[in-house]
């Protein structure tokens, strides 16, 4: 008889492998939001366009880093430690960012000049 049973490959192991997906998936949303920044979206409130950008990065991170982090954990050989804190460690620089981006959103002035 013939083993027909399916071989998944292995989740990343260890903290610095789910540390680098982690970053990466953030550098990601980064570069999404700086795309799109570029792009000009805004009509005449500079501010709105950057929101948009800023939105849809973060709705990028989120979808794309929770689809990651759980196949990883269906993966994981009992190593489910290393991979939550190296996916936890990425969230402390993403969230400063953010929070540094949000406040100099809203901080732009508003309406037609």
């Amino acid at each position: 008889m013939a083993d027909h049973t399916v071989h998944r490959l292995p989740g990343p192991q260890g903290l610095t492998a789910n540390l680098t997906i982690g970053a990466l998936v953030h550098v990601l949303a980064a570069l999404v939001y700086g795309l799109l920044s570029l792009l000009r979206l805004e009509g005449c409130d500079r501010a709105d366009g950057l929101a948009a950008g800023w939105g849809l990065a973060v709705l990028l991170d989120l979808l794309l880093g929770g689809a990651l982090l759980a196949g990883a954990l269906r993966r994981t050989n009992g190593n489910r430690w290393a991979m939550l804190a190296g996916w936890g460690l990425t969230l402390v620089p993403f969230g400063v960012l953010a929070a540094a981006t949000s406040s100099y959103i809203a901080d732009l002035p508003s309406g037609c000049a």
